[in-house]
């Protein structure tokens, strides 16, 4: 069985080459193969491994999402922010990394836009 890994991998010291990492794109063969594309960090190589995993392509890519999101450490309070963009994860120091789509102080409060006679319309709705 067989998966190629997604992301740079620490790798156990009992799977050959017994490397501290293995890199992207290494090619695993292993019965338990299929239990790293289960969690999202492989990809299926061969049927076997596809046959076992046995999930649709969006349960996949839902699954290779969370894990970019649990490997990069982003807390649950900000699921929704790091999916908008508006941040990438977070430094060393615990300050936040900006995302592609990063909310400035400007942009932090909500700002509704009435029309311009909003306050007669609600006059006439008491009535």
């Amino acid at each position: 069985m067989k998966c190629k890994l997604l992301h740079d991998t620490p790798a156990a010291p009992t799977i050959p080459p017994n490397t501290d990492v293995l890199p992207k794109g290494t090619i695993l063969d292993h019965p338990n193969a299929y239990i790293h594309v289960h969690i999202g960090a492989a990809e299926s190589v061969d049927d076997e491994c596809r046959e076992r995993v046995d999930r649709t392509p969006k349960q996949l890519a839902s699954a290779q999402y969370e894990h970019v999101r649990t490997r990069k450490g982003i807390h649950p309070d900000d699921f929704v922010r790091y999916a908008a963009g508006e941040m990438d994860g977070y430094n060393a120091d615990g300050t936040e990394i900006p995302g592609p789509y990063p909310v400035t102080e400007d942009e932090d409060e909500s700002v509704l836009i009435l029309p311009e006679n909003y306050d007669d319309e609600e006059e006439e709705d008491d009535e």
